[in-house]
């Protein structure tokens, strides 16, 4: 098979040697930029993905690793306090260091790489089976299939920069500050014996405020000395007087990209090309990997059946790793709220915040991080347990058997309430999402009036349901709860798995509880089911919720 790949980053080297390390097909990488150009500083691995990587190429992981750095500890530090977590192994490469090694394992296969050379993939389609974009998350490719690909791009308004900085930190260290203008954190890990990166991200009122410039308006390689000096003066407790370094560091936004499709016709994408997570779960380089190992698999097994199975080549490609694909995403998104939010924890303490942060992705609940470090609630100052120690309270419909402390969740909003007077919580649904403003006030304030005079005595409250794991249905939610916490009494307001499956339900409720808690001030009930108490736990720990209610089911 003939194939070009348009890219020479991780994701498109790793493609060019596993094709030829697979079978005698002919592969060209074309890349505009020179060999030994690339931004960014250190590429950060979990345990988990270099044991799938190593099963592809050992010694790509075996040069990572002799090169690299690598660590156990996570540590949380703020306002002078500093926590640690053990038990989480990371592993760190400089990312040009990654980019030569993959450059000589690719030529030594015998891949042709092809420097300095604009390439346009329709164009290539003339001259090769397949064409594989591999250009980034600002593939022109990507740009002129949009409407075949079905292609999405959503940029939000927070800003990062990246600096390295001439020290090696021994942790996965995240800083949080007041920078002057607003909260100010940092993602900081190793890469070299004696070098880190340094990873800092404001808010978009914290942007203006401080009269930064917008890194998107200036050109490649340019580097923001006040944005340097600004992350120095704030984190130079931290720094200890080691220096920070640029490398086409600016303010920039974060963009989220998707497509329906991942291919069309002969043309097929990888990487971040098709699929961005945000780098706060450190898996962008890695999802290019493992997108470049499924591909290269999958267009040998189709170069031996014949000319036409590379549709269902690229078909079965797609579907082997588009749901892996979808959960880093998912992760990634709430992952990305910490970051984007940080107002909503700037009043934790560092061992509740440790808490908070290691649990922010939705897929690591307190039992589990407990066993991965035993010492973990000693070290940061608090009695946490895996699961709660106490019954806890149910949400009952209305007619059902409840015990005392069970919440009771009243009929439907067309329907009228019957007394409820033994109840000790009473909590009507409410649909946050839909619909206008004021009818939506109108008919939430009716219900929870009607609920205060049938139940008499109890504490009233909403139940929201879930919404689609993503920045606007929450953000959406969560300001027409705010508006009736400010028009109406509201004791509690409970969040409830919606429509979604568990995976998304779980991220949309972890965010939508911690939001609506921290902007309304209302406390917050965590609805879940019997076989998720300990995820629900863990948010009543890290002061997402302040109460866990089990559904019946």
């Amino acid at each position: 098979m003939r194939v070009a790949c348009v890219g020479a980053g991780p994701g498109g080297l790793m493609l060019a040697l596993l094709l030829r390390r697979l079978g005698d097909h002919e592969v060209d990488v074309f890349e505009r930029s020179p060999a030994d150009a690339t931004f960014g500083f250190g590429v950060v691995f979990s345990r988990l993905s270099l044991a799938r990587l190593r099963q592809a190429a050992p010694d790509v992981v075996a040069a990572l690793l002799d090169q690299g750095a690598r660590w156990e500890d996570v540590e949380v530090r703020r306002d002078g306090h500093a926590v640690r977590s053990s038990g989480h192994g990371f592993a760190a490469v400089e990312r040009r260091a990654l980019l030569l090694s993959l450059q000589k394992l690719a030529r030594e296969s015998g891949a042709r790489l092809h420097y300095r050379t604009e390439a346009d993939a329709t164009d290539l389609l003339d001259r090769y089976d397949v064409v594989v974009a591999a250009d980034g998350a600002g593939s022109r490719t990507r740009a002129a299939q949009a409407t075949e690909w079905g292609a999405r791009q959503v940029t939000g308004e927070s800003r990062y920069a990246w600096f390295g900085v001439e020290r090696a930190f021994d942790a996965m260290t995240f800083l949080f500050a007041d920078g002057g203008h607003g909260p100010v954190g940092a993602h900081v890990y190793p890469y070299t014996r004696d070098k880190s990166t340094f990873l800092v991200e404001i808010s978009a009122e914290t942007f203006r405020a401080g009269g930064f410039v917008d890194g998107h308006t200036q050109p490649p390689g340019w580097n923001d000395e006040q944005a340097m000096e600004y992350c120095a003066k704030v984190f130079a407790a931290d720094l200890e007087g080691a220096r920070l370094i640029g490398n086409g560091s600016r303010w920039l936004t974060f963009s989220h990209i998707d497509a329906d499709r991942w291919s069309h016709g002969r043309l097929v994408g990888i990487g971040d090309a098709v699929h961005t997570a945000h780098f706060s779960v450190g898996s962008g380089t890695t999802m290019a990997l493992e997108d470049a190992t499924e591909l290269a698999r999958r267009l040998h097994d189709a170069a031996a059946s014949g000319p036409d199975a590379l549709e269902e080549a690229l078909v079965a490609y797609e579907k082997a790793r588009r749901p892996i694909v979808a959960g880093i995403q998912r992760a990634a998104w709430a992952s990305r709220r910490m970051w984007e939010h940080q107002e909503d924890h700037a009043d934790l303490d560092v061992g509740t915040l440790m808490l908070r942060l290691l649990s922010r992705s939705g897929q690591s609940p307190a039992d589990l991080l407990l066993r991965l470090d035993k010492g973990l609630a000693e070290r940061c100052g608090h009695a946490w347990t895996p699961k709660p120690t106490e019954p806890v309270p149910a949400l009952v419909s209305a007619g059902e058997p409840a015990a005392p402390g069970d919440a009771v969740l009243v009929g439907a909003a067309d329907e009228p309430l019957a007394p409820t007077r033994d109840a000790d919580t009473v909590v009507v649904e409410v649909d946050a999402t839909s619909g206008p403003l004021e009818a939506f006030l109108s008919g939430a304030t009716a219900r929870l009036r009607q609920a205060r005079a049938a139940a008499p005595g109890a504490r009233v409250g909403v139940l929201v349901r879930a919404t689609a794991p993503a920045e606007e249905p929450v953000a959406t939610a969560v300001a027409r709860v705010a508006a009736l916490v400010r028009a109406e009494t509201v004791d509690v307001v409970a969040v409830a798995p919606g429509e979604g499956d568990a995976a998304d339900n779980r991220a949309a409720q972890m965010a939508l509880s911690e939001r609506v808690r921290a902007v309304t001030g209302a406390r917050t009930a965590y609805v879940c089911p019997p076989a998720e108490l300990s995820q629900g736990w863990t948010h009543v720990q890290s002061a997402r919720a302040d109460l866990l209610w089990t559904t019946t089911a």
